[in-house]
C-alpha cells in the first residue's frame, strides 16, 4: 500500500512539472553525467557529495535532473549508505577523511544528536544546483526535492534519509520536506574546507515518518 501511495505521489508531482514543459531525468551512466551538470552550470560537484562511478554503476547511487526540453536546469544525487555497526559519527569522519587527502582530523566534532539518532541505511542527497536563469521557483524547487526523496524510496530500503544545508537557508526544511532539524551538526577543524561551516544544519527524515506522510497527505501535497 504505501509503494502505491509513492508512486502516487510522483504521479502528481511529474504532472505538474509536465505542465510546465518540464521532465525528469534519471542518470546512472558516469560517461554521460559531466556534460548534463555542465547543462545546469554545476562546474564541480563539492567533495562530500560526490558520488563513485562504482556508486552509479552498482545501483548505489543515482544523480536526478529536470529538464526544459533538452536542457538541464536542476540537478541533485542521492546515495545509499549501510551503515551496520557503525555510529554516524564514525562514518562522517571516515568519509570527511577520504575526501581530504593528509586531513584525517577535518572534522572535530559531530553532534551527540546525529551520532543517537541517524543509525543504520542511510540515503544521502547532495549537490544540488539550480541553473541560474532557473531560480526563484520555490514550488518548483520542493517538488523537485521531495520527488527525489520518492525515488529513492522506491530503490532502497532505509532508515533515515538526510542532507545538508547552510543555516540560512534553514526555512526550506518543510519545502525539502525533512522534520528533523539538526543545528550546528559538524564541527570542522581550521582551516575550514571550501564550501562547509560550522553552523550548517544536517536535515532528517526517518522511515516511520516517511511512511506516515505518503500514506496521509493528498497526491502531490508532500
Amino acid at each position: 500500500m504505501e509503494r502505491d501511495s509513492i508512486f502516487t505521489h510522483m504521479q502528481a508531482i511529474e504532472g505538474r512539472f509536465n505542465a510546465e514543459g518540464l521532465t525528469l531525468y534519471v542518470c546512472t551512466n558516469p560517461e554521460e553525467l559531466p556534460a548534463l551538470l555542465a547543462d545546469v552550470g554545476k562546474e564541480r560537484v563539492h567533495p562530500m557529495s560526490e558520488v563513485s562511478d562504482e556508486d552509479l554503476r552498482s545501483g548505489r547511487a543515482f544523480w536526478l535532473f529536470l529538464k526544459r526540453q533538452d536542457r538541464c536546469i536542476t540537478c541533485i544525487s542521492a546515495k545509499s549508505v549501510d551503515l551496520g555497526s557503525k555510529d554516524f559519527g564514525n562514518y562522517f569522519r571516515g568519509l570527511a577523511a577520504s575526501r581530504y587527502s593528509g586531513r584525517d582530523g577535518v572534522v572535530e566534532s559531530v553532534s551527540q544528536p546525529l551520532v543517537d539518532e541517524l543509525r543504520g541505511r542511510l540515503i544521502y542527497f547532495g549537490g544540488i544546483e539550480v541553473a541560474p536563469d532557473e531560480r526563484g521557483g520555490i514550488r518548483r524547487l520542493g517538488d523537485f526535492a521531495q520527488y527525489v526523496k520518492l525515488l529513492a524510496a522506491t530503490r532502497w530500503d532505509f532508515d533515515w534519509m538526510y542532507t545538508i544545508i547552510a543555516y540560512k537557508h534553514r526555512r526550506l526544511a518543510d519545502d525539502y520536506g525533512f522534520n528533523g532539524k539538526y543545528r550546528n551538526a559538524i564541527s570542522w577543524a581550521d582551516p575550514v574546507p571550501e564550501g562547509l561551516a560550522n553552523d550548517q544544519m544536517i536535515l532528517g527524515l526517518n522511515a516511520v515518518h516517511f511512511s506516515h506522510i505518503v500514506s496521509s497527505v493528498e497526491p502531490g501535497n508532500l
